[in-house]
Protein backbone atom coordinates (compact mmCIF):
# COMPACT_ATOMS: atom_id res chain seq x y z
CA UNK A 1 0.00 0.00 0.00
CA UNK A 2 1.32 2.82 -1.08
CA UNK A 3 1.51 6.08 1.65
CA UNK A 4 -0.66 9.13 1.23
CA UNK A 5 1.04 11.76 -0.94
CA UNK A 6 0.62 15.72 0.19
CA UNK A 7 3.17 17.44 -2.22
CA UNK A 8 2.97 20.61 -4.39
CA UNK A 9 2.07 20.36 -7.80
CA UNK A 10 5.81 20.65 -9.14
CA UNK A 11 7.37 18.30 -6.53
CA UNK A 12 4.12 15.70 -7.39
CA UNK A 13 5.07 16.13 -11.28
CA UNK A 14 8.99 15.87 -10.63
CA UNK A 15 7.87 12.23 -8.38
CA UNK A 16 5.46 10.89 -11.35
CA UNK A 17 8.16 12.03 -13.72
CA UNK A 18 10.84 9.44 -11.73
CA UNK A 19 7.88 7.15 -11.94
CA UNK A 20 6.81 6.98 -15.39
CA UNK A 21 10.74 6.91 -16.01
CA UNK A 22 11.25 3.91 -13.77
CA UNK A 23 14.26 5.26 -12.27
CA UNK A 24 14.96 4.97 -8.42
CA UNK A 25 15.74 8.28 -6.36
CA UNK A 26 19.37 7.57 -6.81
CA UNK A 27 19.37 7.28 -10.16
CA UNK A 28 17.01 10.59 -10.50
CA UNK A 29 19.45 12.09 -8.15
CA UNK A 30 22.48 11.20 -10.45
CA UNK A 31 20.79 12.28 -13.67
CA UNK A 32 19.91 15.74 -11.87
CA UNK A 33 23.85 16.34 -9.98
CA UNK A 34 21.77 16.19 -6.80
CA UNK A 35 21.80 14.08 -3.48
CA UNK A 36 20.03 10.69 -3.28
CA UNK A 37 18.50 12.31 0.14
CA UNK A 38 17.36 15.51 -1.98
CA UNK A 39 15.24 13.88 -3.61
CA UNK A 40 13.67 11.75 -0.70
CA UNK A 41 13.19 15.09 0.92
CA UNK A 42 11.24 16.57 -1.60
CA UNK A 43 9.12 13.58 -2.34
CA UNK A 44 8.48 13.38 1.45
CA UNK A 45 7.59 17.11 1.61
CA UNK A 46 10.70 17.85 3.20
CA UNK A 47 11.73 20.22 0.69
CA UNK A 48 11.06 22.50 -1.96
CA UNK A 49 12.61 22.11 -5.73
CA UNK A 50 14.37 25.29 -6.13
CA UNK A 51 14.17 27.33 -9.61
CA UNK A 52 17.65 26.09 -10.79
CA UNK A 53 16.55 22.56 -10.08
CA UNK A 54 13.49 22.89 -11.87
CA UNK A 55 15.12 24.46 -14.85
CA UNK A 56 17.18 20.80 -15.07
CA UNK A 57 14.18 18.28 -14.39
CA UNK A 58 12.61 20.57 -17.17
CA UNK A 59 15.85 20.06 -19.11
CA UNK A 60 17.06 16.42 -18.81
CA UNK A 61 13.31 15.48 -18.87
CA UNK A 62 12.25 17.43 -21.83
CA UNK A 63 9.47 18.95 -19.98
CA UNK A 64 8.34 23.23 -19.54
CA UNK A 65 7.94 24.70 -16.35
CA UNK A 66 4.28 25.57 -17.25
CA UNK A 67 3.92 21.29 -17.22
CA UNK A 68 5.29 20.99 -13.82
CA UNK A 69 3.52 24.18 -12.44
CA UNK A 70 0.05 22.62 -13.20
CA UNK A 71 -0.83 25.53 -15.92
CA UNK A 72 -0.14 23.49 -19.03
CA UNK A 73 -1.45 19.31 -19.39
CA UNK A 74 1.25 19.32 -22.19
CA UNK A 75 4.38 18.25 -21.35
CA UNK A 76 6.64 19.87 -24.02
CA UNK A 77 5.47 23.23 -26.06
CA UNK A 78 8.31 23.46 -27.72
CA UNK A 79 10.16 25.68 -25.20
CA UNK A 80 13.66 26.31 -25.26
CA UNK A 81 16.43 24.30 -23.05
CA UNK A 82 18.27 26.94 -20.83
CA UNK A 83 21.48 26.30 -19.49
CA UNK A 84 20.86 28.84 -16.40
CA UNK A 85 17.73 30.92 -15.79
CA UNK A 86 18.76 34.36 -15.93
CA UNK A 87 17.68 36.45 -12.74
CA UNK A 88 17.71 39.75 -14.39
CA UNK A 89 15.57 38.52 -17.37
CA UNK A 90 13.30 37.28 -15.27
CA UNK A 91 13.07 40.63 -12.91
CA UNK A 92 11.92 42.49 -16.13
CA UNK A 93 9.15 39.60 -17.12
CA UNK A 94 7.91 40.01 -13.30
CA UNK A 95 8.16 44.02 -13.85
CA UNK A 96 6.16 43.57 -17.13
CA UNK A 97 3.64 42.02 -15.25
CA UNK A 98 2.99 44.01 -12.24
CA UNK A 99 3.29 47.45 -14.54
CA UNK A 100 0.64 45.49 -16.97
CA UNK A 101 -1.33 44.93 -13.94
CA UNK A 102 -1.43 49.00 -12.60
CA UNK A 103 0.38 47.64 -9.36
CA UNK A 104 2.76 48.85 -6.96
CA UNK A 105 5.52 46.68 -5.42
CA UNK A 106 3.92 46.79 -2.23
CA UNK A 107 0.08 45.73 -3.75
CA UNK A 108 1.49 42.95 -6.06
CA UNK A 109 3.39 41.44 -2.64
CA UNK A 110 0.32 41.97 -0.79
CA UNK A 111 -1.94 39.74 -3.89
CA UNK A 112 0.79 36.92 -3.93
CA UNK A 113 1.14 36.82 0.00
CA UNK A 114 4.42 37.82 0.28
CA UNK A 115 7.04 41.22 1.31
CA UNK A 116 7.54 44.11 -0.62
CA UNK A 117 11.70 43.80 -0.70
CA UNK A 118 11.29 40.31 -2.35
CA UNK A 119 9.19 41.47 -5.13
CA UNK A 120 12.27 44.43 -5.53
CA UNK A 121 14.95 41.94 -5.15
CA UNK A 122 13.54 39.93 -7.79
CA UNK A 123 12.41 42.49 -10.43
CA UNK A 124 15.94 43.63 -9.74
CA UNK A 125 17.81 40.31 -9.89
CA UNK A 126 19.35 40.54 -6.68
CA UNK A 127 17.82 37.57 -5.61
CA UNK A 128 16.78 34.69 -7.17
CA UNK A 129 12.54 33.71 -7.33
CA UNK A 130 11.72 30.94 -5.06
CA UNK A 131 9.42 28.29 -7.38
CA UNK A 132 6.54 29.03 -4.85
CA UNK A 133 6.55 32.52 -5.23
CA UNK A 134 6.78 32.41 -9.41
CA UNK A 135 4.14 29.65 -9.11
CA UNK A 136 1.58 32.16 -6.76
CA UNK A 137 2.73 35.39 -9.36
CA UNK A 138 1.88 33.12 -12.40
CA UNK A 139 -1.12 32.14 -11.14
CA UNK A 140 -2.62 34.92 -9.94
CA UNK A 141 -1.76 37.03 -13.30
CA UNK A 142 -2.65 34.17 -15.37
CA UNK A 143 1.03 34.47 -17.02
CA UNK A 144 2.85 31.20 -18.64
CA UNK A 145 5.92 30.53 -16.14
CA UNK A 146 7.51 29.35 -19.64
CA UNK A 147 7.40 33.19 -21.32
CA UNK A 148 8.86 34.61 -17.49
CA UNK A 149 11.97 32.46 -17.49
CA UNK A 150 12.83 33.38 -20.83
CA UNK A 151 11.81 29.17 -22.34
CA UNK A 152 9.36 30.82 -24.58
CA UNK A 153 9.33 34.27 -26.56
CA UNK A 154 5.60 33.86 -27.21
CA UNK A 155 3.48 35.81 -23.97
CA UNK A 156 1.21 32.75 -22.94
CA UNK A 157 -1.63 33.92 -21.09
CA UNK A 158 -4.14 31.11 -18.89
CA UNK A 159 -7.02 31.99 -16.75
CA UNK A 160 -5.91 33.69 -13.63
CA UNK A 161 -6.59 31.14 -10.07
CA UNK A 162 -9.07 33.19 -8.33
CA UNK A 163 -7.78 32.43 -4.00
CA UNK A 164 -10.93 32.69 -2.06
CA UNK A 165 -10.55 35.30 1.02
CA UNK A 166 -10.81 33.66 4.60
CA UNK A 167 -14.03 35.87 4.80
CA UNK A 168 -15.61 34.15 1.63
CA UNK A 169 -14.69 30.95 2.91
CA UNK A 170 -16.61 31.11 6.32
CA UNK A 171 -19.04 32.21 4.00
CA UNK A 172 -19.48 29.39 1.50
CA UNK A 173 -19.12 26.80 5.03
CA UNK A 174 -21.65 28.15 6.92
CA UNK A 175 -24.44 27.85 3.84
Amino acid sequence: MEKERNLASVEEKAYLIRIEKGLTQGQMAQLLGISTSYVSNWENGYNEITIVLLNKICNVFHVNFDYMMGFSKKKNNQVVELEEIDKHYLGKRLKEIRKNEGLTQEKMAKRISTYRFLISDYETGRKSISTADLKQICETFGYSADWCVGKTYQCIRYKPVKKMKAKEMKEMISN
